[in-house]
């Protein structure tokens, strides 16, 4: 069998990427920026400033990278805003007097901030920093602590805020499958699947520890705790306008008003309208905890400058290499491939979640998603799996990124905050207690066990 250039320009674009990031050090923008330059070689030498100028511009067009931008901003108002603090109270009232309270406090914590921002390290940070400490506290061994705050910060990676949602099934041939609006509530349903399993994964951890509720006197009766925070509640709000508006019962009475229409109803876009809403929630519960002087904008801005620049270039350079490797006919040499490969369906299927979750734990969601979303989308989708579950799954695989070792920033981020100062002793328990099952989740969803909606 003859490998063609598309495999191979594949092949150097994630090694360039791993070498210049674990080798070198450097970080995922510039990783991402060299991958790009090295697969655009693969055109010619004398066509890669025309097929950079390009890749990039179509990519700099695409609707994801706004959004991406979007949920950005709503992540850094949410964390200004104290608005995940009030949560975690509200929380805390409400499931703190069961076993091991604090931790599923954190694990809906995390559910509910990864709901809206779709960010594995903002995730691990902001909710990590409140929950981390007061698990301890309540008596959970501090690198159990770290290792659910590391297992669960992937959680909103497997959301539909995920940015990869939006480049995955901008990508051609799953885009001609299904809309943003059948993506979104699939991947909602998938994401819920990992959000029981975490659950679970709390109830036997608090069964193997003996670990006790959290202690009465930090705990706020539910009438006050309610009536202090109900208002964090709001920001949920955001994301149902925009659902009840495009879909069931409002959006088909909305589709028959003449003076709106079919047309009307599929023109509000899902992806920016979250953001926008959730952020002008948060703006307006929170606005007390805002800065009040220019001087302290400026600093929120600069602060923020970082994530924004990182994120937005991870992404820019993704979408343009996933261009790049469709023009030097990546997805023709990959069928041929496969094609010659005669494995069962189910073994295909839980060897292709195997192969995203190795490539995610070294990249970002969105990286993995621009490398090999289109390649784990066909293998699946040949293997019998509907073009929804794929995705579905797909979404689930990527989100063990935020908890693989041995390079994934929420494990170190987690074991400061917990205090642990070797974080490889939670590197086997994240395997065996996260990923793995995890990849189980996705291959069920994948075969239909575990059905989603859309």
């Amino acid at each position: 069998m003859v490998i063609g250039i598309g495999i191979w320009a594949f092949v150097i674009y994630i090694i360039s990427i791993l070498v210049w990031m674990l080798l070198l050090k450097r970080n995922i923008a510039e990783a991402m920026g060299v991958g790009l330059i090295i697969v655009a070689l693969f055109k010619g030498i004398t066509a890669l400033p025309n097929t950079l100028a390009v890749s990039l511009v179509s990519a700099a067009k695409e609707s994801s990278f706004l959004a991406t931008m979007l949920f950005l901003l709503m992540a850094v108002i949410m964390t200004k805003t104290g608005i995940i603090a009030h949560l975690v109270e509200l929380l805390n009232s409400l499931i703190g007097r069961v076993k091991g309270g604090a931790a599923y406090v954190s694990t809906c914590a995390s559910f509910l901030f990864g709901l809206v921002s779709g960010n594995a390290i903002a995730n691990c940070s902001t909710v990590g920093a409140i929950t981390v400490p007061w698990m301890k506290e309540s008596g959970w061994p501090k690198e159990v602590a770290a290792t659910m705050n590391a297992g669960n910060a992937g959680v909103g990676q497997a959301m539909p805020s995920c940015t990869a949602m939006f480049l995955l099934v901008g990508l051609a041939e799953v885009s001609k499958a299904m809309t943003i609006s059948q993506a979104y509530i699939a991947v909602l349903c998938a994401g819920a699947w990992t959000f029981l399993y975490r659950l679970l994964r709390v109830w036997l951890y608090a069964r193997e520890y003996h670990v006790q509720p959290v202690p009465e006197d930090q705990i706020k009766p539910m009438k006050q705790s309610f009536r202090d925070n109900w208002m964090s509640l709001l920001m949920l709000v955001g994301i149902a306008i925009p659902l009840f508006l495009t879909m069931g019962p409002i959006a088909a009475f909305l589709t028959s008003v003449k003076s709106f229409g079919k047309a009307g109803v599929g023109s509000i876009n899902i992806v920016l309208w979250v953001p926008i809403l959730v952020s002008v929630i948060c703006l307006i519960i929170g606005r007390k905890n805002l800065p009040h002087k220019a001087g302290e904008w400026v600093g929120l801005a600069k602060g923020s400058q970082q994530t924004f620049t990182t994120v937005g270039g991870v992404l820019l350079f993704a979408l343009a290499a996933s261009k790049v490797l469709t023009m030097v006919g990546f997805d023709r040499d990959l069928k041929v491939v496969l094609n010659s490969l005669s494995l069962p369906n189910l073994i295909m299927i839980i060897l292709t979640c195997i192969m995203v979750a190795l490539v995610a734990g070294p990249l970002s969601a969105v990286a993995t998603t621009a490398a090999v979303g289109q390649v784990a989308y066909s293998i699946m989708v040949g293997a019998g799996v509907s073009p929804i579950a794929a995705v579905a799954a797909f979404m689930i695989c990527i989100s063990t990124e935020g908890a693989s070792p041995p390079s994934s920033s929420p494990i170190f981020i987690s074991c400061g905050l917990a205090g642990v100062d070797d974080p490889a002793v939670i590197f086997r328990p994240l395997i065996t207690d996260y990923i793995v099952p995890l990849l189980g989740v996705a291959t069920l969803v994948a075969v239909g066990i575990f059905p989603v909606i859309h």
